[in-house]
C-alpha cells in the first residue's frame, strides 16, 4: 500500500485541525474541532489543556479514519506564547494562558527593569511584551505561589499534546523562540532569562529541530490517533513560521502577509535580524538555521467582525437569503468607494496594539467623518487602516532586508478588494496562491523533509505552491495612500495620550 500522505496537525487557539496532503500538496481529507477560550476576568484568557489534547485526537481520527493506512509522516503546527504549569506527574496545575491574555503586563515591565529592553530583545528576539511566556512565569510565581511551588514543567499547548502521546517532554526551537526564554543566536535556552524568571532548564522541554524525525509513533499513541505504529513524527514549528513555509515565502525578497482575526507580516532570513533601538519587529526561529522576522497586529479581521456583528444586520439577513458570506456584501459596499474614502481615516487599534507600537492604551478612532460618508466609506476605511498598520511593520523590516513580492493568506485574502489595497499601500506585487491552509501544509512540508521527500523548505515550496492571482499597484491609488500613510502615523501619535487619559476616567 502506498504511503503517500503527509499529515499536518494544527493546534490553534480557537480550533484544532488535521489535514491529509497528497504528493501534490492537495488536501484529500480535513477535520476541524473547535476549542473554547474562557475569559474568567476582563483581559484574561484561559484554555483547558485536556480539551486541547482530546480535540487533537478527535480531529486526527476524523481524518485517519479514511487515510490512516496511507500516512507516511506527521508534522505539527502549534499556537505560540501559551503557558501551562504541570506537576511532577505531568498533571496540569493551571489552565493554559494563551497569547490573547494580557494579565502579565506588570511582569513584562519588571522583566524589562531587571535586564533592560535592549538586552532582552538582543538575546531572545522578543521585545518586552506581556504576550510571552517569560512574564507569565513571573505572574504565576507572584500570584499563585502555592501552584508554582509544585510546578515541575512549563509547556505550550503542543508540548502537552506531545507529552501525552510520547510520555516525555519535547518542543521545537520555533515554539521555544516565542517564549522569550530562548537565545535566538545559539538556539538554546538562555541562562540569563531563565535566571531572571527564577527557573532552570529542568522546567522546560528538550529542544528538537522541527524538520527532523524526533520519534516514531509508539503503539498507544498510534491507537489514539488511528494510525499504524512506527509512523515518523516531526515536531514542526509555530503556526506563524509554518504559514510562511506553506505559502512558499521562504526565500529572500518574498514576504508573507496574513489577514486573519489578527494580522501579520513576516519574512524568512538566513540569520537573525534586529530592529535595534525601536524593536518594531520580532525575530523568531523556523528550522534548519532559518529565522522568522516580522510582527503581528491585534487588530485585523476581528475589527471587521466587530462591525459585522454590530452594524450589519441587514447585510446578514440578505446574505442568508442569497446563501453567501456576509463579508462579500460588505466588500461590495466598500468597492463603491475610492481610495482614501473621501478623506475618512480609521485607526484600528480597538484592543491596543503590540507591533509596530507596544501600546496597551491606544484605541480605535474614526476621524474625518462627515455627513457625506456612508457604510461603504467606513468599511473601506477599516480595511485601509488595518493595512496601514501592517505596512508600518513592513517598512521597519525593509530597513534590514528586501521585500519584492507579497504572498497573502487568511480570511481577508479571499477579498479581491483587500488584496488590491495591500498591493496599493505596500507598493508591491501581491500574489494569492493555491494554498488554503498554509500552516498545516507547512507542518506537512517539515514532516516531508524529515523523511527525505524534500531536501529543503525552498524545494518543497517550488513543487507545491502555485500562483493563482496577481495584483499590481495602481499608480493613482499609490499616490493617495502615500499621503494618507504619513497622516495615519501622525494621527496615532497625536491621539494616544487622549486614549490613555480616557481609559483612566472612572
Amino acid at each position: 500500500m502506498d504511503k503517500d500522505i503527509l499529515l499536518g496537525i494544527d493546534i490553534g487557539t480557537t480550533a484544532v485541525r488535521a489535514f491529509a496532503f497528497n504528493e501534490e500538496g492537495t488536501i484529500v481529507k480535513e477535520s476541524k474541532i473547535e476549542v473554547s477560550v474562557e475569559h474568567p476576568k476582563p483581559s484574561w484568557a484561559e484554555q483547558d489543556p485536556e480539551e486541547l489534547y482530546s480535540s487533537t485526537l478527535k480531529a486526527v481520527k476524523a481524518v485517519t479514519k479514511y487515510v490512516g493506512e496511507h500516512v507516511r509522516a506527521i508534522g505539527f503546527s502549534g499556537q505560540m506564547h501559551g503557558l501551562c504549569c504541570f506537576d511532577k506527574n505531568g498533571r496540569p496545575l493551571t489552565k493554559l494562558i494563551p497569547w490573547v491574555d494580557v494579565r502579565a503586563g506588570e511582569q513584562a515591565r519588571k522583566l524589562e527593569k531587571i535586564l533592560g529592553a535592549e538586552e532582552i530583545y538582543r538575546r531572545t528576539g522578543c521585545p518586552p511584551l506581556f504576550v510571552y511566556i517569560a512574564p507569565k512565569i513571573l505572574w504565576v510565581r507572584e500570584n499563585l505561589p502555592e501552584v508554582f511551588s509544585q510546578c515541575k514543567k512549563i509547556l505550550t499547548a503542543q508540548d502537552y499534546v506531545i507529552f501525552r502521546l510520547f510520555g516525555d517532554y519535547y518542543t521545537n526551537p520555533s515554539l521555544a523562540s516565542g517564549s522569550q526564554l530562548l537565545n535566538i543566536n545559539s538556539v538554546k535556552w538562555d541562562e540569563k532569562l531563565l535566571e531572571a524568571v527564577g527557573i532552570d532548564e529542568d522546567y522546560l522541554p528538550k529542544l528538537v529541530e522541527g524538520d527532523k524525525v524526533f520519534e516514531r509513533l509508539p503503539k498507544h499513541a498510534a491507537v489514539e490517533l488511528g494510525l499504524n505504529e512506527g509512523v515518523p513524527v516531526a515536531l514542526g514549528a509555530s503556526d506563524g513560521a509554518l504559514s510562511n513555509v506553506g505559502l512558499g515565502a521562504v526565500r529572500e525578497g518574498v514576504c508573507a502577509v496574513n489577514l486573519g482575526s489578527s494580522g501579520a507580516v513576516r519574512v524568512v532570513a538566513r540569520k537573525p535580524l534586529w530592529d535595534d533601538g525601536k524593536m518594531r519587529f520580532f525575530c523568531y526561529y523556523v528550522a534548519s538555521r532559518h529565522w522568522l522576522c516580522g510582527g503581528a497586529v491585534n487588530n485585523c479581521g476581528i475589527v471587521l467582525r466587530w462591525y459585522r456583528d454590530n452594524f450589519a444586520e441587514k447585510e446578514k439577513e440578505r446574505a442568508a437569503e442569497l446563501g453567501i458570506d456576509v463579508y462579500k456584501l460588505l466588500d461590495e459596499e466598500a468597492e463603491k468607494v475610492k481610495a482614501g474614502c473621501d478623506n475618512l481615516m480609521f485607526l484600528p487599534f480597538m484592543s491596543g496594539e503590540r507591533f509596530p507600537i507596544r501600546d496597551p492604551y491606544v484605541r480605535g478612532m474614526l476621524f474625518g467623518l462627515s455627513l457625506g460618508h456612508g457604510k461603504g466609506h467606513i468599511i473601506r476605511s477599516m480595511i485601509e487602516g488595518i493595512t496601514f498598520t501592517i505596512k508600518w511593520i513592513a517598512d521597519a523590516l525593509e530597513e534590514h532586508t528586501s521585500i519584492g513580492v507579497i504572498k497573502i493568506s487568511g480570511g481577508g485574502a479571499r477579498s479581491r478588494l483587500w488584496r488590491q489595497i495591500v498591493s496599493d499601500i505596500f507598493e508591491k506585487k501581491v500574489v494569492k496562491t493555491n494554498v488554503e491552509e498554509a500552516s498545516a501544509l507547512g507542518a506537512a512540508i517539515l514532516a516531508g523533509i524529515a523523511v527525505g521527500d524534500y531536501k529543503s523548505m525552498e524545494e518543497a515550496s517550488e513543487k507545491l505552491v502555485k500562483d493563482e492571482e496577481v495584483h499590481e499597484p495602481k499608480p493613482e491609488n499609490v499616490k493617495v495612500y502615500r499621503k494618507y500613510f504619513e497622516i495615519f502615523k501622525e494621527a496615532y501619535k497625536g491621539s494616544r495620550e487622549y486614549c490613555e487619559r480616557l481609559l483612566q476616567v472612572e
